[in-house]
C-alpha cells in the first residue's frame, strides 16, 4: 500500500492521499514515524492506434535534444536558451541559489541549456510562472508539456514530481506528471488535484523508468504532457496516453507551475498549447530499455505503437541498429525483431516519421555463442538429478555441490538439451530471467521476472522454467563456462559442463490424467512431483473445474512462485504448519503490481509480486503450512504479498457469488502487504505477520477469526509502527475485513536489526487507514479482539493522521467504515477505547444480529444464499 507523508508548504502540512493504482497495487509505504552511423533500418506504417493497457512506455534518448522555441504555434514556451528564468517565479529559491526546498540552476547539457533543480530535505510548489509572461494563455483549456529527467537523490519513494495547471493558491492545483518510486519500474504517472492542501490522485498508471546518477548528466528525458480541456484531465507519458479523469473544481485557466516532493529533476521545452494538437506517440512494449543475450540465441520481439499528433492516425517509424555486426533489427508491421549476432554492445534506435526528435533507444549487450564445455568431473554424490537417474521429475530442480562456495557470474547460460538430437529445450540466464507459469495449452499465464539461480553455501541451485520438461524424455546439462567461478567441483577446477561431462537424466513415466489426489515432494522417492506448482499444472489441465482435487504436501522448503487459475475446489494439505515452507523473494522491485495473467508472449511480465497468485478460481483451500515472502523492507521496494486472491468483483460489476478462499492453520509471513484479498475469504486459526498495512485489498468479506494479526519490527526503521489493515471493500454494504475473536500481538522482524514494534506516542501501530477517495469503502470491524500495548489509544489513522486522507464513509455507522465492538486486553479485561478518533462503536444489538458467528459474516454470499465453512 502506499504510505506517505506530510511535506510542510507555505506552513501547511499536506494530507497526501494513500490511493494505489487501478490494478488494486499501490506504492512504497514507508511506515508512520520514518522511504551513431545509421547501417541498416525499416519503416513500417503501424495500423494500431493506441497501446494495450498492459505495455508500458519507453524512455527516450539520454541525449538531449536541442529545441528552439517557435515563433507561432504556442500559447507559451520556454527552452532555456536564453540561459535565464526570467519567465518564471522561483518560489523556494532564486536561480542558480539554494533555498529550503533546493537549488535551481540554469546548465549547459550537449550543446542545449536545461534548468536544473537539487532537491534538499522538503518539497513543495516549486517554481510558478510569472503572469506577464502567462498572458498569451487566454482559455482554461491547454496542454503544458516538458521533458523532464529524473534524477536520482536519494531511495525514498513517493517523490512526486508534477507540471502544475490552472493553478490558484498553494494549496488547490491540478497537476500532472511523474511519482518516482525508489524502485523506479513502479514509478506512477498521475493526475493530481490538491484541494485545500490534500492531494489526490485519481490518475495512476505504472512505467518502468530510468534515473539519472546523483551529480552527474546520464539518465533518460521522458516528455510529460498534461491536458484539459473543460472537466476533462489527462496525462501522456512520450506520447502515449496513460489515463483520464474529470473534475469541475477549478475552471479558471490559473498559472502553470511545478511541484515536486522532494525530488531532483532537469527540465527542458516547456510548453504550452492548443490540447486538441494531440503529442505524437512512439512506444514500446515490452519497454525494457536494455536487452542481454548470447550470439546465436533467439530473436527479441518488441511491438511499436506509432501515432501522429492527431492521436488517430497511424505513423511511421524506422528501427536502426548501430552495429549489425552486434545485433540486427528488422521490421515487419509494427514488430521489430532484434537478433543477437556477436558479441559486444549495441544500440537500436527508434525514431517516429513524422517527428524525428521522438526517439527510443535499446541497448543490446550480447556476450559470445554458447560453445559446449568439454571438461568431465566426478558428479557422484555432487548433482541431482544424479548422472544418469532413470526416474527424475519434470519438475526438478537442478543442483551441483561443489567443494567450496562457487561465485556466480555475470554473462553465460545453463542449457538443457535431448539427448537423442541435442535439441535445445531451455536457457536459464544468469541474470534478468522471465517465467510462465502455467500448464502448456493455458491461454492465460502468470508471467514473472525470476531469480532461478541460488547460491547456499557449496550448493547451487537452478530452477528450469516452468514446465518446460516432459515424461519419458533424456536430457543433459550443460553450463557455460564462467557461470559458475572460483571453486572446484570434485576436486576439479569447474570450467563449465557440457555433453561431454554427461550429467544426463531421463525423467519419469506419465502418470496420467486421471488423479484428484497427489503428493508433492522435495526429496523423497514416492511422490507425483517435486513442486507445488507441478501439481498445480497437473490438476489445472487434467482435473475438470468443479471436481476437488487435493495436493498433500511434505515437509520441505520449497522456493518457487504458484498460481491457480480456473480451477475450483483445490486444496493445499501440508504435513506440518512449520515444516512446509513455500517461499519467494518476490517484491514490487522484481515484479511490479498486484499481478494479472496474460497470454504468453504478449508483452512486460504482469505476475504481480505475490508468492501465491489466484484467479477465477473457487473455493481454494490452504491447510497446515507456511507461506513467506523472504522480501525485507527497504527503501528501494517494500511490497511483497505472500498471497494475491483476486475476485470478480468491481464497485461497478459486483459479483454475487465472487470466489472464495479458505485458509486454515496457516502461517503468513511478510512485512508490506502480507494478504492482498478479494471476493470473500476465511482465515481461521492462522497467523498472519506484517508491519505496514499487511492485510488489504478490494474484498466483499474477508473473516479472521481465532487468527493472530502479528506487528513486527520493520527492518527499515527501528523505531516505526505500522498499519493493521487498509481497505478497499467493493460495496458500502459490505462487511469487509472482520476480525472475530482475535489478537493483534507484536514481535520480532525478520530483518537483522529489526527488533520488536517499538511502544509510545511517535512509534504507535494503527488498526487501519485509508487510501483514500469515493470509490472504495474503508469496512474493518474488530469483534472481541484482544490487543497489546502497541495500538495506540486513538486507534484509527483518519484524516490529518501522519498526512492521511479521510476515510470512505468520512463517519462511519453500524454497517460501514470503522467499527468495534468488545475490544479487549491480551489478558481478556475490556479495553479502554475512550480515546478512540473516528470509529464506531458497535452496540450489543449490532453484534448479537450480525457479527457473532461466521454465519451472519459471511450471510450476504451469493444474493443473501449465504456461506457457513467449518473448521
Amino acid at each position: 500500500m502506499i504510505q506517505v507523508r506530510g511535506w510542510l508548504l507555505a506552513g501547511l502540512l499536506l494530507a497526501l492521499t494513500a490511493c494505489g493504482g487501478g490494478d488494486g497495487s499501490s506504492d512504497s509505504a514507508p511506515a508512520p514515524g520514518g522511504a551513431s552511423s545509421s547501417v541498416s533500418s525499416a519503416t513500417s506504417s503501424n495500423s494500431s492506434v493506441a497501446s494495450s493497457a498492459s505495455s508500458t512506455s519507453s524512455a527516450s534518448s539520454s541525449v538531449a535534444t536541442a529545441f528552439v522555441c517557435p515563433a507561432t504555434g504556442l500559447y507559451f514556451c520556454d527552452d532555456f536558451a536564453a540561459g535565464d528564468t526570467n519567465k518564471w517565479d522561483l518560489l523556494s529559491a532564486t536561480a542558480n541559489t539554494s533555498g529550503p526546498n533546493g537549488a535551481f540552476g540554469v546548465i549547459p547539457d550537449s550543446s542545449n541549456n536545461v534548468l536544473q533543480f537539487t532537491a534538499a530535505s522538503t518539497g513543495g510548489v516549486l517554481a510558478l510562472v510569472k503572469p506577464t509572461a502567462f498572458t498569451g494563455v487566454t482559455s482554461p483549456d491547454y496542454y503544458v508539456e516538458a521533458r523532464i529527467r529524473p534524477r536520482n537523490n536519494s531511495t525514498t519513494g513517493n517523490k512526486f514530481l508534477y507540471l502544475i495547471a490552472r493553478y490558484q493558491d498553494a494549496n488547490n492545483w491540478y497537476g500532472g506528471g511523474l511519482n518516482v518510486q525508489g524502485s523506479t519500474g513502479s514509478t506512477q504517472v498521475e493526475v493530481a488535484k490538491s484541494t485545500a492542501g490534500s492531494i489526490s490522485r485519481p490518475v495512476q498508471g505504472k512505467r518502468a523508468i530510468i534515473q539519472g546518477t546523483a551529480g552527474l548528466l546520464d539518465g533518460q528525458w521522458y516528455t510529460v504532457r498534461f491536458e484539459l480541456i473543460g472537466t476533462a484531465l489527462t496525462v501522456y507519458l512520450d506520447g502515449e496516453k496513460i489515463g483520464t479523469t474529470t473534475d469541475a473544481g477549478f475552471t479558471s485557466k490559473g498559472l502553470i507551475g511545478l511541484y515536486t516532493a522532494n525530488k531532483s529533476f532537469e527540465i527542458d521545452d516547456v510548453k504550452v498549447g492548443d490540447p486538441s494538437v494531440k503529442p505524437v506517440q512512439l512506444t514500446l512494449a515490452p519497454s525494457t530499455l536494455t536487452y542481454a543475450a548470447e550470439a546465436g540465441d533467439a530473436p527479441y520481439a518488441v511491438t511499436i505503437t506509432a501515432t501522429k499528433n492527431d492521436g488517430v492516425t497511424a505513423d511511421t517509424f524506422t528501427a536502426v541498429s548501430s552495429n549489425p555486426a552486434i545485433v540486427t533489427a528488422t521490421t515487419a508491421g509494427n514488430v521489430v525483431t532484434i537478433t543477437p549476432v556477436g558479441a559486444g554492445t549495441a544500440t537500436v534506435t527508434f525514431t517516429s516519421g513524422s517527428d524525428a526528435t521522438v526517439k527510443r533507444v535499446i541497448t543490446a549487450t550480447i556476450s559470445p555463442a554458447f560453445v559446449q564445455p568439454t571438461q568431465t568431473y566426478t558428479l557422484t554424490g555432487k548433482a541431482s538429478p544424479a548422472a544418469g537417474d532413470a526416474a527424475a521429475y519434470i519438475d526438478a530442480n537442478l543442483q551441483l555441490t561443489f567443494d567450496s562456495p562457487p561465485t556466480l557470474g555475470t554473462a553465460g547460460s545453463i542449457r538443457i538439451f535431448k539427448k537423442s538430437d541435442d535439441s535445445l529445450v531451455d536457457v536459464i540466464k544468469v541474470a534478468a530471467e522471465t517465467d510462465t507459469i502455467g500448464y502448456t495449452a493455458q491461454t492465460a499465464k502468470r508471467v514473472v521476472n525470476t531469480t532461478p539461480i541460488r547460491i547456499s553455501g557449496n550448493t547451487v541451485t537452478i530452477s528450469p522454467h516452468n514446465n518446460i520438461l516432459a515424461y519419458g524424455t533424456r536430457y543433459y546439462v550443460a553450463i557455460a563456462n564462467g557461470v559458475f567461478t572460483g571453486a572446484n567441483l570434485g576436486g576439479t577446477p569447474f570450467v563449465g559442463i557440457g555433453k561431454a561431462g554427461n550429467w544426463s537424466f531421463t525423467t519419469k513415466a506419465d502418470p496420467g490424467t486421471a488423479l484428484t489426489t497427489l503428493t508433492v515432494d522435495d526429496d523423497g522417492s514416492t511422490a507425483n512431483f517435486r513442486t507445488v506448482q507441478g501439481a498445480l499444472n497437473y490438476v489445472m489441465q487434467n482435473v475438470a473445474a468443479a471436481t476437488p482435487a487435493t495436493i498433500n504436501v511434505k515437509n520441505g522448503t520449497y522456493e518457487e512462485l504458484l498460481f491457480l487459475r480456473g480451477k475450483n475446489n483445490v486444496t493445499i494439505q501440508g504435513e506440518s504448519r512449520s515444516g512446509v515452507v513455500i517461499q519467494y523473494k518476490n517484491l514490487e522491485a522484481l515484479n511490479s503490481g498486484s499481478g494479472a495473467s496474460q497470454a504468453p508472449g504478449s508483452g512486460t511480465p504482469a505476475g504481480g509480486r505475490a508468492v501465491l497468485f489466484v484467479e477465477t478460481s473457487d473455493l481454494l483451500t490452504l491447510d497446515t503450512l507456511t507461506l513467506k515472502n523472504t522480501t525485507l523492507r527497504s527503501a528501494l521496494s517494500s511490497q511483497a504479498e505472500t498471497i494475491y486472491f483476486k475476485g470478480r468483483s468491481t464497485a461497478a460489476a459486483p459479483v454475487a457469488a465472487d470466489d472464495r478462499l479458505v485458509a486454515k492453520n496457516v502461517d503468513f509471513f511478510s512485512e508490506q502487504d502480507t494478504i492482498q484479498v478479494q471476493g470473500y475469504s476465511w482465515f481461521y486459526n492462522c497467523l498472519i505477520a506484517g508491519n505496514v498495512d499487511f492485510i488489504w485489498g478490494a474484498n466483499r468479506v474477508a473473516l479472521f477469526e481465532n487468527s493472530e494479526i502479528r506487528s513486527v519490527g520493520d527492518t527499515t526503521n527501528a523505531t516505526s509502527g505500522g498499519y493493521l489493515v487498509q481497505a478497499r471493500s467493493v460495496l458500502a454494504a459490505d462487511k469487509g475485513f472482520v476480525f472475530l475473536n482475535s489478537k493483534l500481538t507484536h514481535g520480532v522482524g525478520p530483518g537483522p536489526s529489526a527488533g520488536d514494534v517499538p511502544t509510545g506516542a511517535n512509534a504507535a501501530t494503527w488498526l487501519a487507514r485509508s487510501p483514500g477517495g469515493a470509490t472504495t469503502w474503508d469496512n474493518v470491524v474488530f469483534v472481541n479482539t484482544k490487543m497489546d500495548t502497541h495500538i495506540t489509544a486513538a486507534g484509527w489513522a483518519g484524516a490529518g493522521v501522519l498526512g492521511q486522507p479521510a476515510p470512505n464513509p468520512a463517519v462511519p455507522t453500524a454497517v460501514s467504515g470503522w467499527r468495534e465492538y468488545g475490544s479487549m486486553t491480551l489478558a481478556g479485561a475490556a479495553l479502554d477505547v475512550s480515546a478512540r478518533v473516528g470509529g464506531y462503536p458497535l452496540n450489543s444489538g449490532d453484534y448479537s444480529s450480525g457479527f457473532s458467528t461466521r454465519a451472519q459474516i459471511f450471510s450476504a454470499y451469493n444474493a443473501s444464499a449465504g456461506w457457513n465453512p467449518a473448521p
